[in-house]
């Protein structure tokens, strides 16, 4: 309809709108990729269901493990947050909702982690943290 709007009126820009124009530079990765993934699915480019979606990420993985270079690995890591946002959107899952729940839930479990064990919490080995989480999963 803009484009349309924007013919009418004669500008000059209506001749090539992409259809990911609009969406803010200045929003939150999750957010944003989301936004441009639903730019692009109303032009039909999406997977058909979940499937397509799932098999990008092992796809994105497998790139990401033969990166040899921090600079590929920091691309492969984008490709694959992206490819992720792309599966919780056809799982009809707000990945930035998503994503705060999990940090919420790792902050309480990690608090009651660290309220368990105390002053001793810093001298425990990986093994003993994670006897702390496990029970922590649990309460």
């Amino acid at each position: 309809i803009k484009a349309a709007e924007r013919s009418a009126k004669g500008h000059e820009s209506a001749r090539a709108v992409s259809a990911l124009e609009g969406v803010a530079l200045g929003l939150p990765a999750l957010l944003r990729a989301e936004k441009l993934q639903k730019r692009a699915a109303r032009t039909g480019f999406d997977w058909p269901d979940a499937t397509g979606a799932r098999a990008k990420i092992d796809e994105e993985l497998a790139e990401v493990e033969a990166a040899a270079t921090h600079e590929e690995r920091e691309e492969e890591i984008g490709d694959l947050l992206f490819a992720m946002v792309n599966w919780a959107r056809k799982q009809g899952v707000d990945p930035e909702a998503a994503l705060r729940s999990a940090n919420a839930k790792f902050e309480r479990r990690f608090r009651a982690m660290e309220t368990e064990a105390g002053e001793a919490f810093a001298g425990l080995d990986l093994d003993g943290k994670e006897a702390l989480w496990v029970k922590a999963k649990r309460g």
